[in-house]
């Protein structure tokens, strides 16, 4: 694997978006260029012989094609040559280190808020059904089946057990999230911003392919959390769950360092992680954090599942 890369860290610079929801944060129109650009559904990735799961937060990043040139998403494929990504937004920049080299440190100006995460276990099991109507209670652990089977005919499926439990919940500044090494939201006055800590279980994991060296890592295994509603009618949609320290995502690499990998002999694999996820919600008014399922089987509103926030 360290053949593809340099000794030193690769070094990719780009206009990449850590966005918290749609128009919140936004980068100067003197670095962004509108061009037209094609997904194209039927180009694949291999490393090493093997399909990449080209699945992130629970949607397909297909690759692109622009001016004759293909474009990939690099998280994935720096993932799936055993790379560490990292975003350094004061530099505008992509840093990806090669397998077995230390990542360099990159300064965000302040720690993390909201820090503390409780022993897992702590929480006890919900009684509510996870519905609208009936959302899990604060600081509560709820189980369900994640299911991956979109044209199951034609693509890898995947499923696992989740356990979420929100364990506490912060006000998070604008200042805090830039200090986090992210671009200054906009002010908006019906918009406010929280530091959610989650404790996540995920057991039995397992997934089929018709590629017999298909596989999907196991860091992968993760909830979508698509945003929020209220019960006054009022929603936001986007989350950020990655790209600062304590980041759910961040964490769960964290205690996954060697990258293991889930394959269709793979049996039942599992691990827990305590992270973070920041999450715009409606000022005055209570918010319903969404976990969104991926099962297509469902219908799209019965996909949700609503964790209260406080």
């Amino acid at each position: 694997m360290k053949k593809f890369f340099t000794k030193k860290a690769l070094i990719v610079t780009t206009a990449l978006s850590l966005t918290l929801s749609a128009g919140s944060i936004a980068y100067s129109a003197t670095t962004l260029k509108k061009i037209t650009a094609y997904q194209n559904y039927a180009i694949g990735i291999e490393v090493g012989g093997k399909k990449v799961d080209l699945t992130m937060d629970g949607k397909k990043l297909y690759p692109i094609t622009f001016e004759g040139r293909t474009y990939v998403p690099a998280r994935i494929v720096a993932d799936s040559l055993g790379a560490n990504v990292q975003w350094d937004d004061k530099r505008q920049t992509v840093v990806i280190t090669p397998e077995g080299q230390t990542p360099p440190k990159i300064d965000t100006g302040s720690s993390n808020p909201g820090t503390s995460t409780p022993p897992s276990g702590s929480a006890s099991a919900s009684s509510n059904k996870g519905t609208f109507n009936d959302p899990v209670k604060f600081n509560t652990a709820f189980t369900y089946k994640e299911l991956v089977n979109y044209k199951p005919e034609e693509n890898d499926t995947s499923s696992a057990d989740f356990t979420v439990t929100v364990t506490k919940v912060v006000p998070i500044s604008l200042d805090q999230i830039v200090a986090l090494g992210f671009q200054r939201p906009e002010n908006n006055p019906d918009i406010e911003y929280r530091m959610v800590s989650i404790n996540l279980k995920v057991k039995n994991a397992t997934m089929k392919s018709k590629d017999k060296n298909g596989y999907k890592f196991l860091s992968s295994y993760r909830p979508y959390i698509s945003g929020v509603e209220t019960p006054d009618g009022h929603y936001i949609i986007g989350s950020t769950d990655f790209g600062f320290d304590g980041a759910i995502a961040e964490a769960t690499r964290e205690v996954l360092p060697d990258f293991p990998q889930v394959t269709p002999t793979t049996k039942g694999s599992s691990f827990e992680v305590n992270g973070k996820v920041l999450l715009p919600i409606v000022k005055g008014e209570e918010n319903y954090m969404v976990v969104s399922r991926s099962d297509s089987t469902l219908e799209y509103e019965d996909r949700k599942i609503f964790f209260k926030l406080q």
